[in-house]
């Protein structure tokens, strides 16, 4: 059973007001916990992208709080491209294809459609992510992209619902303030993150 329907996101953690999917690359192996795992404690928690994408979007008041709760009552939903767990190996040879668009394991991302179709925007973490949301939609060009240099983090073309960043592991955690302040410039541009009661984080006063 994939850690989404394990953790049931269904039930527990879709927003009530989708405003932003984002595309991740891959939980890791067997031994690794999914991102909507509640953690013991979020001062400590273990689970890089988790840990690094809640507290950049606390930073930047894209959320009120750093936890799922907070993630999920802003309008956030988080999924991978790849479900399944597998060896580091085995997604760094996944990575390499998708690169030019060839991973195989991507190749019919079903379970991204409804998301990447509600959202109004949609940030794709890395070239896993990336393969699979082109393979899914027409509106994300199949262009070969060094995403870890400029004009990344950004949009793939002008006026487009998605934003790419490279994925948040371990080598990239150090850039995860930097991605979310590209994401809320990105959705402020669309005024995507303003249609909520919930602005950057913070509760309108009324």
């Amino acid at each position: 059973m994939h850690g989404w329907d394990r953790f049931d996101v269904d039930r527990d953690w879709l927003p009530p007001t989708p405003r932003c999917f984002i595309a991740g690359e891959n939980p890791g192996d067997t031994t690794s916990q999914h991102c909507y795992a509640r953690p013991a404690s979020y001062e400590s928690d273990e689970v890089t992208v988790r840990r690094a994408l809640l507290r950049a979007l606390r930073e930047h008041r894209l959320i009120r709080e750093a936890t799922l709760e907070g993630f999920r009552d802003a309008g956030f939903l988080f999924d991978h491209a790849i479900r399944c767990q597998l060896p580091s190996g085995v997604v760094g040879a996944e990575r390499e294809k998708a690169k030019r668009y060839g991973s195989q394991r991507v190749e019919n991302p079903e379970h991204l459609q409804r998301w990447l179709a509600r959202a109004p925007v949609v940030w794709v973490m890395g070239h896993i992510a990336s393969n699979a949301v082109a393979n899914a939609t027409t509106d994300f060009p199949k262009q070969r992209r060094k995403i870890s240099m400029p004009p990344y983090p950004g949009e793939v073309a002008p006026g487009s619902k998605f934003f790419l960043s490279e994925y948040l592991t371990w080598r990239t955690e150090a850039k995860a303030s930097a991605f979310a302040k590209g994401f809320r410039r990105f959705g402020g541009e669309r005024r995507v993150l303003e249609t909520s009661n919930i602005t950057f984080g913070r509760q309108e006063q009324r």
